[in-house]
Parts: C-alpha cells; sequence; structure tokens
C-alpha cells in the first residue's frame, strides 16, 4: 500500500468531517451570486498542514521498508496464517513512532477542521479518534494481506 492511498483515505475522511460529526444535513444553500473566496488558511492550519506532510513523508519511508517485507512474510509456505500475521504486526510494532505521528497528525487537523465547520469539541475529538483507527485499520490490513484496501 502506498502513502499515497494512505493520504487519499485520510483526505477523504477530512472531508467527511459532517458526516463523522452526526449532524442532520442542513438544507441546501441557495446558489450564491459569485463564489466567494476561499479564506485564507490559518498559522494554525498552516502548522497542521507541514506537520501532515513530515509525517506523511516518514509514513511514505516506513511503507517503503515493511511492503517487501511483508510481502516476503506472506509468501513463505512455511508459515500458518497467523504466524505470517503476527510477524508482519511486529514489523508494524517496530515503525510505531511513525505511525502514531501520523496519526496525530491526521488528528490535528481533523480538531481543527471539524472546529472550523462547527462541531462541537466532543464531535470533533470523535471524528478525530475515528480517522486515526480506520488508516491504522487500513495500513495493518494491507501489509497482512497484501490487498488494497481501496480496491485500487
Amino acid at each position: 500500500m502506498s502513502l499515497r492511498i494512505v493520504l487519499a483515505a485520510s483526505a477523504a475522511l477530512t472531508l467527511a468531517t459532517p458526516a463523522f460529526a452526526q449532524q442532520a444535513p442542513a438544507a441546501p444553500p441557495a446558489p450564491p451570486a459569485a463564489p466567494a473566496p476561499a479564506p485564507a488558511p490559518t498559522p494554525e492550519e498552516q502548522a497542521i498542514m507541514v506537520r501532515v506532510e513530515a509525517a506523511g513523508e516518514a509514513l511514505q519511508e516506513v511503507m517503503e521498508d515493511l511492503e517487501p517485507r511483508a510481502a516476503a512474510v506472506r509468501a513463505d509456505a512455511s508459515l500458518s496464517a497467523a504466524d505470517k500475521e503476527t510477524r508482519i504486526r511486529a514489523m508494524i510494532a517496530e515503525h510505531q513512532p511513525v505511525l502514531d505521528e501520523f496519526n496525530s497528525a491526521l488528528q490535528g487537523l481533523m480538531l481543527i477542521k471539524a472546529a472550523a465547520e462547527g462541531a462541537s469539541p466532543e464531535e470533533a475529538a470523535e471524528a478525530a479518534a475515528m480517522v486515526s483507527t480506520m488508516v491504522s485499520a487500513q495500513i495493518t490490513q494491507a501489509l497482512v494481506t497484501g490487498e488494497d484496501p481501496d480496491g485500487e
């Protein structure tokens, strides 16, 4: 699984913040006369984006290490499926600080986005935790099974 997939999934989840907040859908707004210019990112938003990018680059390096190693374990016919999964999870654990930093950066981004969209602090925290859990599960699934979680 490439970082492209992880980041695409993360971006999709970030944009889905209102869905995570479980708010009732708002009535469609009247079409604007002219599109409003996008607000400039705040210094906090800029800082979190730099952090997400740096964490993503570090995760890319980890995935480049883990993917061939996991493939070798999956191809080892002498191991049971349970042994393969255990070994791959142990390899993932070797890089847990990098995965944790990526998830933490994503959570920070989710908190900012959710707050900007009017979510309560509780809803924002719930959405951020959900994204982190989903990304970690996708990475693990992809390495254990060798399948792309997005089917690409």
